[in-house]
């Protein structure tokens, strides 16, 4: 049971609103992989809890629609790296969310087992094995080294490394946020994620 009951629409007040607006009707509701609100109108999983506090909430929100949909950071490497936090992180949202993306997004169902089991999957690119490594480095707190590190810069470029380490910060804030509340994936069993 969540820690935070889910605000209505009817009950929040201005600055609330405005916040709840921008995450109900912007990029993530155009892109509809999942439902972004309960029968009621309360928003679900990290979402609802950005209500309580709307300026770092807004804040939070705005550098998840950037990270989502507007970095040039692949799709199917965000994707991975969101699944490797959630599994590290034991964020069942997370992977309730992302696990259907990052299949419409080009990773196999033996590449999404893998990242759900905590084991490395078997990629046939150098892009997503450095990736990985960088991944598996950061949510460890260990400093790549030089080879590592060159590697990323190879296959991701500066940029890349820099958009892929702000995903699993991003989306280890997110999780951590939901395990302090207790946010689970949906008791709604229609509230499955399309994709």
């Amino acid at each position: 049971m969540t820690r935070l009951p889910g605000l209505r629409p009817n009950e929040l007040d201005d600055d609330q609103r405005r916040l709840y607006d921008a995450i109900a009707g912007g990029d993530r509701a155009k892109d509809a992989s999942f439902p972004l609100t309960d029968d009621d109108g309360a928003l679900i999983g990290p979402f609802n809890p950005l209500l309580y506090s709307p300026t770092v909430g807004d804040a939070v929100q705005r550098l998840g629609g950037a990270l989502r949909f507007n970095c040039g950071l692949g799709a199917a490497v965000r994707e991975m790296a969101i699944l490797a936090v959630a599994t590290h992180h034991h964020c069942e949202f997370e992977r309730w969310a992302h696990e259907r993306i990052a299949l419409r997004v080009g990773l196999s169902m033996g590449q999404v087992a893998a990242l759900r089991d905590g084991s490395r999957p078997d990629f046939d690119s150098d892009e997503f094995n450095a990736a990985y490594d960088l991944i598996v480095a950061t949510l460890s707190g260990i400093t790549p080294d030089g080879h590592m590190y060159d590697a990323a810069v190879q296959q991701l470029g500066t940029e890349g490394i820099f958009e892929l380490v702000a995903v699993v910060g991003y989306y280890a804030m997110l999780a951590q946020m939901m395990t302090v509340f207790k946010i689970g994936v949906p008791e709604d069993p229609a509230a499955t994620p399309t994709g």
